[in-house]
């Protein structure tokens, strides 16, 4: 049998989403294992997620969707010149502008799902792509592009299939039912699943059920399959003093309380800030980290800052920060708090966090909640939805009594370790079929179904 290739097709931004993360984390294992990868990136790219070796195309430019109709000159011409720019400048740019982001995708959705025939021009793109890199595997990074690779495919001539993975889809859902496209953007996705040789993945059962009732995808045509990350030697604790470069004025006698991911309005942050506010208020002190970048624009960030200082609530914030420094505030928090609004599928957050042996205070609801525990052991706490009282009332557990916080740190790295890199790509090569006798994951393999 032939070696199989992988190629990923995935959104690429200013920031790095959990969907990046997840798809090149995946992709750097495969290639690891002997795997010829290659990326092929939509809107933005950032290849600097991936190992030395894997290869980078750009299908399209962000620019491509500008305008309610997918543009070639958009793309070629006025795209290709924007990247003559550091990305660090094209980022400050879109990003600068209100509502440019989400223009973008919304014309995207439209170009893919309001006609049977989905961007025509990008199609043609894409197999070309394909047929280059002799592509055996197409992994779609959302489900909500599908549509790209069931036209591909649908045209013949080329050997490969698609496999789907819903992560993040119901925001391309709401950008359909904006456009009022949202009945043919759940017929066009069912379409794209039903393609597909393979159940489409989703990254858990929470997350599964929200799909198949509010999309209607059926059941038996979708799998849960975890996400991975990867995980530093236990024993591997950064030094606190990275923090200060960035962090000066954080204080060694007091506890950190972190929120690290997308400062995004979706993601609570302002929910943290109340909960905190009212802490501060009986007395209990704090340190509060708020870290990470935007997808959508600066707006949600300084609605973070302005909101904590009409609280009278000192805050340390920052933007998109190294692996370094994530890996250190991680390590060195009391606890990672996430309080998200929205029905989170996975949390690539509350994993790492808890792979530094972190607790964390999460939501209790979505599969957020299935990363933190494991029937009877929690690496964390959860509280009440929407609710900041009770999330004020859960953190002040966390930083009074120590005998609990000990046992949640101590569980929170085994718990961590059900979600390795490692593990992930052994249940996708098995799902897609690539798999020996011996449960290892060789370099070369059939593309049979497994149920």
């Amino acid at each position: 049998m032939n070696k199989p290739t992988f190629a990923f097709v995935t959104i690429g931004s200013g920031s790095y989403l959990g969907s990046t993360v997840r798809d090149l984390t995946l992709a750097n294992i495969l290639h690891r294992r002997g795997y010829k990868v290659v990326v092929y990136w939509m809107m933005e790219w950032n290849p600097e997620l991936a190992d030395p070796g894997i290869e980078h195309r750009l299908l399209c430019h962000g620019t491509r969707y500008q305008f309610r109709r997918p543009s070639a000159f958009m793309d070629q011409v006025v795209g290709s010149a924007a990247f003559l720019l550091p990305l660090r400048l094209r980022v400050q740019v879109t990003q600068g502008i209100n509502g440019f982001v989400d223009r973008m995708l919304t014309h995207l959705i439209r170009s893919l799902h309001a006609t049977p025939d989905s961007d025509a021009g990008l199609v043609r793109r894409l197999r070309h792509f394909i047929a280059r890199d002799e592509v055996s595997h197409l992994m779609m990074s959302f489900a909500s592009l599908g549509t790209l690779a069931l036209a591909a495919k649908r045209q013949g001539g080329l050997d490969f299939d698609y496999v789907l993975t819903f992560q993040g889809d119901e925001q391309f859902a709401d950008y359909a039912r904006r456009s009022d496209l949202f009945e043919a953007y759940r017929k066009r996705l069912n379409e794209a699943v039903a393609g597909s040789r393979w159940p489409a993945l989703l990254v858990s059962s929470d997350y599964l059920e929200r799909i198949a009732d509010e999309l209607e995808v059926p059941r038996e045509r979708m799998s849960v399959l975890y996400n991975g990350i990867e995980l530093s030697p236990p024993s591997a604790r950064p030094p606190r003093a990275r923090l200060r470069q960035l962090f000066p004025g954080l204080r060694e006698d007091l506890p950190i309380v972190t929120y690290f991911g997308r400062q995004e309005a979706e993601k609570g942050i302002d929910l943290l800030l109340y909960a905190a506010r009212l802490l501060k208020a009986r007395g209990v002190e704090l340190q509060l980290v708020v870290c990470g970048a935007t997808a959508k624009g600066e707006s949600c960030k300084r609605v973070v800052a302005d909101l904590a200082a009409h609280l009278g609530l000192p805050i340390h914030q920052a933007g998109a920060v190294s692996g370094e420094i994530r890996d250190t505030l991680l390590a060195h928090s009391h606890c990672v708090v996430y309080p998200s609004v929205n029905r989170e599928a996975f949390g690539l957050v509350v994993a790492e966090a808890m792979g530094h042996g972190t607790p964390v205070l999460v939501p209790d609801y979505g599969g957020i909640t299935e990363v933190m525990r494991d029937g009877e052991r929690a690496g964390g706490l959860t509280f009440k939805a929407w609710d900041s009282g009770d999330l004020a009332r859960q953190l002040e557990v966390l930083l009074a009594n120590a005998s609990l916080h000990r046992e949640l740190a101590g569980n929170a790295r085994p718990l961590a370790e059900r979600f390795t890199a490692e593990r992930m790509t052994d249940r996708v090569l098995q799902h897609l079929g690539v798999i020996d006798r011996q449960g290892h994951s060789p370099a070369d393999g059939g593309m049979s179904r497994v149920a």
